[in-house]
């Protein structure tokens, strides 16, 4: 039973299942996602929230598997936030640069406002 042991990540069709309330045992869920593990074979699998087989093979290569899922949306999430930030600081130094050009007498007010406009709208 060493394979039992190992990382193993079986190949995979998405396929509907009933769940697994029967001969599985749910071992951990993440946001949505359920790491099941069948009482007879001992292999495992991980299931969407729609019961869903995403994939199949050893616990610990479900397990890890799931590590993966859970840094790969951890990292979207920072980068997602990051590029926020920029935006806010690429608005921030446009304003301070059309501030500048009002102050030199090089926009009228209007220009000014309308410009001002313009890259506050450009905000997500």
């Amino acid at each position: 039973m060493n394979i039992l042991n190992s990382d193993l990540c079986m190949p995979n069709i998405p396929f509907p299942t009933m769940g697994g309330h029967t001969f599985w045992t749910n071992l951990c869920e993440y946001q949505g996602y359920k790491l099941q593990q069948n009482q007879f074979t001992h292999h495992a699998r991980i299931l969407d929230s729609n019961d869903i087989r995403i994939a199949w093979g050893t616990v610990n290569g479900m397990e890890k598997t799931l590590e993966r899922m859970a840094n790969m949306a951890t990292k979207s999430i920072n980068a997602a936030n990051m590029v926020h930030k920029k935006n806010i600081v690429d608005v921030e130094d446009q304003l301070i640069s059309i501030k500048k050009l009002y102050d030199q007498g090089i926009f009228t007010k209007e220009e000014f406002e309308l410009r001002k406009q313009e890259i506050l709208s450009q905000i997500k």
